[in-house]
């Protein structure tokens, strides 16, 4: 999913934040595998939530 454009896309502002608790060792793995493509956390998940949402959907409310 990821394209070769880095960074939010343009006109977007990134007020929101998410934050989650996981294992140290698998925030260390996950570090490391970002580190080794030369990705940053938060653009690999914000492309994981569209992904995401385009895959299952948001209901209206």
């Amino acid at each position: 999913m990821s394209s070769n454009l880095v960074g939010r896309p343009r006109g977007k502002k990134k007020t929101a934040k998410i934050e989650i608790t996981i294992e140290p060792k698998l925030k260390q793995e996950f570090m490391k595998s970002l580190h080794e493509n030369n990705q940053y956390a938060s653009i690999v998940l914000r492309e994981w939530i569209v992904d995401y949402i385009k895959r299952h959907g948001v209901e209206e409310e």
